[in-house]
């Protein structure tokens, strides 16, 4: 949490972040997990680095998700012994057409599919997680027509994320 443009380029092996837009910026870190292929980082000059959103490779798989359902899961033991417990979120929209096991990736293009898991992190375990307030996990594809690759995404929320935010809405 607060790390600057610069402290972040020297995480990243001396590699200044791209800029994408807004507080938005692609990094790909030293140490980072092997499933994950870059970063995108919002770092303000008030606030410094306060939120990190993961992005995974594409993961192969079939009808019914079950690949990319057990990347999720060897993710999920991790951060649950790190973390603490999670809620779990596993809904389909009750008007979806697909509504059986084997459209699973279907639904999950189509948005009707939520496919996720969030922590929060309580006021004790603040300072021990360096800041972090919230941390999310889910499922995504890249468009509604791709029904065989979907990608995991990841994000760390840091206290100060609600201030970085609200200048960016300053502008508005």
């Amino acid at each position: 949490m607060g790390m600057t443009l610069e402290e972040v380029a020297e995480a990243c092996g001396g590699i200044e972040p791209e800029y994408i837009s807004d507080d938005r910026y692609y990094i790909q870190p030293v140490k980072s997990h092997p499933l994950f292929e870059g970063y995108v980082v919002w770092i303000s000059e008030a606030e410094g680095l306060y939120y990190i959103k993961g992005i995974s490779r594409e993961i192969q798989a079939n009808d019914y998700g079950t690949e990319v359902k057990q990347e999720f899961a060897k993710l999920l033991s991790p951060l649950e012994r790190k973390y603490g417990k999670f809620a779990k979120t596993d809904k389909i929209s009750k008007d979806s057409l697909y509504q059986e096991d084997k459209y699973w990736m279907s639904s999950l293009a189509r948005g009707s599919r939520t496919f996720e898991a969030h922590w929060s992190v309580s006021e004790d375990d603040f300072e021990k997680f360096g800041g972090l307030t919230t941390i999310s996990i889910g499922i995504r594809t890249q468009a509604t027509y791709i029904t065989n690759k979907a990608y995991i995404w990841i994000e760390y929320g840091f206290v100060n994320a609600v201030k970085g935010f609200d200048n960016l809405d300053d502008v508005l």
